[in-house]
């Protein structure tokens, strides 16, 4: 018996009315595999948010790759790495004693990557030429393997 999740006609119809809204929403007359995914994880996200904390983070994980699609991850990975500078700012000033002299702060990309990873965010290449990153004051140093953030 395979696995799967119980679905009813009303559900497959709601899919349908969402594929088309979204399709028209892009100025398509037809409706194309972008659209059907995107109502997949509309109908996926709703189902799972009405399920008990301990089933719904298995049934993120089990849905992962139809739950991040067309996501942009660039917020998430901002974060993440404005965390981690937070911390190597924080580990100065326990180390020096204060942050006065400190110019700019250094964090290696297998951190961020790992941090990323807890997301299921595989590529950070998108996120390495987006505009947060530049306007966040970050730049990559991939011979050091290091992202640099100025102060």
């Amino acid at each position: 018996h395979g696995q799967g999740v119980p679905i009813a006609v009303r559900h497959i119809e709601s899919m349908i009315r969402m594929s088309e809204a979204h399709a028209r929403m892009h100025l398509r007359q037809n409706v194309i595999q972008e659209d059907v995914d995107m109502a997949i994880r509309v109908l996926l996200d709703s189902f799972i948010s009405t399920q008990k904390f301990g089933v719904q983070k298995a049934l993120q994980k089990s849905f992962k790759k139809y739950m991040t699609f067309k996501k942009d991850f660039n917020g998430i990975v901002l974060h993440l790495l404005n965390q981690l500078v937070k911390e190597a700012l924080r580990f100065e000033e326990i180390v020096s004693g204060s942050r006065k002299n400190v110019t700019h702060v250094d964090v290696k990309m297998d951190d961020l990557q790992n941090k990323a990873l807890d997301y299921g965010i595989t590529d950070l290449k998108p996120f390495f030429i987006s505009s947060a990153f530049k306007s966040g004051n970050f730049v990559l140093d991939e011979e050091r393997r290091v992202i640099r953030h100025d102060l």
